[in-house]
């Protein structure tokens, strides 16, 4: 009981910390762009940050289990690129066949981890090349189409509402559901101590797959997203968001060796990586800088976890 109010504590902490750096990141957005707060603007940035939120948590599920995916990337273009060749013949069946090829490769990736005994970012890497290729098989070249109707009503909001708001909320009431579940209880045992979950009868082998293949439904969800918002596929574009899903889920307060972080705290996360990529387009830095500067904002995440981390433990 006491490590799990000092657990809600830490978390707690995460989320607070995250909630008082988006009040200063919105307060310089704001100076940048003043309409930042009306409702159309902030349908256009939901719109925008969904599929990093989505992807995010679905690397926030993989290392809950003391993994991690560097294939998230190929995987959401893959999902991106099934969906906008689809599309037109219609879309409830372009995102069943989008999320069965995510949920798919994500399962495929989990028994790879599960089962070959290599470590997850060995595994996960050389999936991203299958996964990849697989892509460009689908989609050689940018292309495909999504319904303009589709992507208006994405990005501008359908009827007053706005539909990413409403994916994220969605998603996030699964989680909760499967926080409470056997196996949401069973992935944080393994990724808290792997051997001791295991010595108390829990199937370890099966909850890694079962998270990478959860963590498939959010990447499909995040590249079907990314389709309509663009309207079309591209098969070179899922790269960043690897990173990206990364350093969101160490902001958050996700440890790398599994066990420890929320899923909300995660949103949050993502959404700070959103904020800040679009203030250094604002400020007008070359995109070779921005990119240096998302890599130091991943490398002084870890940097901060570790030391927390260490401080904890001592």
């Amino acid at each position: 009981m006491p490590d799990r109010i000092a657990g809600t504590l830490r978390g707690n902490l995460d989320v607070a910390g995250l909630g008082a750096l988006m009040i200063v990141l919105l307060a310089v957005y704001r100076h940048y762009d003043s309409a930042v707060f009306t409702p159309a603007s902030i349908t256009i940035l939901s719109a925008q940050f969904l599929p990093l939120i989505l992807a995010a948590m679905a690397q926030s599920t993989v290392m809950l289990a003391g993994g991690i995916d560097l294939s998230l990337g190929s995987v959401l273009a893959l999902a991106m690129a099934v969906f906008a060749v689809r599309a037109q013949d219609g879309v409830v069946v372009a995102a069943v066949l989008a999320l069965a090829c995510a949920v798919a490769a994500g399962t495929a990736n989990g028994v790879l981890v599960a089962y070959a005994g290599l470590p997850p970012i060995i595994v996960t890497l050389a999936a991203s090349f299958l996964w990849g290729g697989v892509t460009l098989v689908v989609l050689p070249q940018p292309g495909g189409s999504v319904p303009a109707g589709l992507v208006n009503a994405y990005n501008n909001g359908w009827n007053g509402i706005a539909l990413p708001f409403v994916v994220v909320a969605l998603v996030l009431a699964l989680w909760k559901a499967v926080r409470t579940t056997r196996f949401g209880l069973s992935l944080y045992a393994v990724g808290g101590n792997e051997h001791g979950a295991y010595a108390s009868g829990i199937a370890t082998r099966g909850v890694k797959i079962a998270a990478y293949g959860l963590a498939g439904v959010f990447i499909g969800l995040a590249g079907i997203g990314l389709a309509i918002q663009t309207g079309s596929g591209d098969a070179t574009i899922g790269a960043p968001y690897t990173l990206n899903s990364i350093a969101a889920s160490v902001l958050a307060g996700v440890s790398f060796f599994g066990g420890v972080g929320q899923m909300r705290a995660t949103v949050l996360g993502a959404l700070l990586i959103g904020l800040l990529t679009n203030l250094l387009l604002f400020t007008g830095l070359s995109p070779f800088y921005q990119l240096i500067m998302q890599g130091a904002v991943l490398i002084v995440a870890i940097t901060v976890k570790t030391l927390a981390t260490r401080e904890r433990t001592d």
